[in-house]
């Protein structure tokens, strides 16, 4: 269900529920602004922080449809599976999984920026050799990310998940 229209809200941004944290990770690995609330909060305070935050809520518990009268938005997602979820997401805002592909860290939400060479020696210190590729970073995690293995088959789960729109 999704109560309002989706240009009242644009940019996309997101606030998956607790239980959908395996979903934000993949809205922030196609590049979206996805935040998943503090552990343990309640209904209401997912409610108001999408409200202070304009965000979406995406969320697979029936028990916040209550609040879908409130002047925010509810994406609520019937699926039970992980994958369908994802499809019917997909499906139902016509997503684009290659939006801004690994802009943002996937465990924190925050953008990444170019690694500087301080960074890299601190966040990595003795790693021999970086990959010719440029290297990211995210400040909040102090992690480093490059295109490795990992990220072409992430790559390529995003397109598979473009095939689904």
């Amino acid at each position: 269900m999704i109560e309002g229209s989706l240009c009242s809200l644009a940019p996309l941004r997101f606030l998956c529920d607790e239980m959908l944290n395996s979903l934000a990770q993949w809205l922030r690995i196609a590049g979206y602004d996805a935040a998943v609330p503090a552990q343990g909060a309640t209904d209401r305070q997912l409610v108001d922080q999408a409200r202070a935050e304009q965000r979406w809520i995406i969320t697979a518990d029936a028990d916040l449809l209550e609040f879908a009268c409130a002047p925010f938005h509810v994406i609520y997602l019937a699926e039970q599976s992980e994958q369908e979820r994802l499809k019917e997401l997909t499906v139902r805002l016509d997503l684009d999984w290659c939006f801004a592909p690994f802009s943002r860290c996937k465990n924190c939400n925050t953008p990444f920026h170019g690694a500087s060479e301080q960074e890299m020696t601190t966040f990595y210190p003795g790693m021999p050799e970086w990959p010719g590729e440029k290297v990211l970073a995210c400040a909040t995690c102090r992690q480093l990310y490059w295109e490795g293995s990992h990220v072409r088959r992430m790559r390529q789960a995003l397109e598979v998940m473009n095939g689904w729109r």
